[in-house]
């Protein structure tokens, strides 16, 4: 209850209570008190039998306390003496009453907290269903990398618009081999693939009442088509790759896979982020923190593919998400369970499938 309505509550009560005592107090002038048995002359009531009556008829005569100034029209009638004078009293008790049945009825409005205008309670802005800006997973360096595919090597250009040339020629592309660069890939995910773990456990707990196995079994024939988990890193989770598939495996075809296949996961990852920090939900804090182990994974692979002298795929863009899945808040906890899911098998799929490539070396 706001204090308009506490204020409206109490003006009831309190007139309801103050009205009341006054119907009383009016009552109390109908009945013949001593200051009206005074005003009468102490002749006290004509036909009344009450005991305030009858004691001061009884104890003190009419003709001894003032002489009848009645007319004869009066006496026939059977009326007492004049009452202008009472009438009088009577209207002055009324409006002292009256004025502080008014005063008690303004003090609570008085009291009661101002309505605010309407400029100053403009309305906060909803928080927008999809987020804005560039996303995370085109920049994920922070800085632009460009490549003029003359190879001559990657050029990076910093924020205040310095090229430095990151490789004068191919041959000088051993200063960072290719052991290095997977090993950086490698690193990043492990690390990555860890965080995930550590809360994934609680978060399926808490969202499905069952464990993380359980909750596998029961969803892994549901997939998200437009992640194409398929066709850039076809794995299932805690499914190991089988040596025949990794055997097909280069080390220039993983990296432009796995850079695709890693922006498509992005995109449902930061919407799941997204969500999670506008409806205030417990794993909000956690969700960004993925998204910022997922940025650092696809600056590594994107610095590995300049490195090599070759040039990306064009950026994942959002709209490969459907607005359906992005509003939709029917199934939104499986939702977030299958990007969940899709991240860590594309971590999965990494550590593998690098892993077998460096061990080739």
């Amino acid at each position: 209850m706001n204090r308009n309505q506490f204020g409206r509550t109490y003006l009831i009560f309190s007139s309801e209570y103050v009205f009341r005592r006054i119907f009383i107090f009016v009552q109390h002038f109908d009945s013949p008190s001593d200051d009206l048995m005074e005003s009468y002359g102490g002749a006290g009531c004509v036909g009344c039998y009450r005991e305030h009556c009858r004691q001061r008829t009884h104890s003190v005569p009419i003709a001894a306390t003032a002489p009848d100034r009645r007319t004869p029209s009066q006496m026939n009638r059977g009326q007492t003496a004049p009452r202008k004078f009472d009438f009088a009293r009577r209207s002055c008790r009324l409006f002292i009453a009256g004025s502080f049945v008014i005063g008690l009825i303004l003090v609570p409005c008085a009291m009661s907290a101002p309505t605010k205008s309407s400029k100053s309670s403009s309305p906060t802005p909803p928080h927008p269903i999809i987020a804005s800006g560039t996303p995370f997973w085109h920049n994920p360096c922070g800085m632009l990398l460009s490549y003029d595919g003359s190879g001559g090597g990657a050029m990076i250009s910093s924020a205040v618009g310095h090229d430095i040339m990151m490789m004068e020629s191919e041959t000088d592309s051993t200063t960072r081999r290719e052991e290095d660069i997977i090993h950086g890939i490698v690193v990043a995910a492990g690390q990555a693939l860890t965080h995930a773990e550590q809360f994934t456990g609680a978060f399926v707990v808490e969202t499905f009442h069952v464990d993380v196995k359980k909750n596998h079994e029961h969803w892994k024939g549901i997939t998200l088509d437009w992640l194409e988990m398929s066709k850039y890193m076809p794995k299932a989770l805690d499914v190991p790759l089988s040596k025949s598939y990794l055997a097909t495996l280069t080390f220039r075809d993983v990296l432009h896979a796995v850079y695709v296949g890693m922006q498509n996961v992005a995109v449902g990852l930061e919407q799941v982020a997204w969500d999670q920090d506008r409806e205030m939900l417990p794993y909000a804090k956690y969700f960004n923190e993925t998204t910022l182990k997922l940025k650092t994974i696809l600056c590594e692979v994107s610095m590995a593919i300049y490195d090599i002298n070759e040039t990306p795929e064009p950026h994942v863009e959002r709209d490969i998400m459907p607005i359906e899945s992005r509003i939709s808040r029917d199934n939104q906890s499986l939702r977030d369970w299958l990007i969940l899911r899709e991240y860590m098998t594309s971590l999965q799929y990494v550590i593998e499938a690098f892993g077998y490539l460096k061990s080739k070396r």
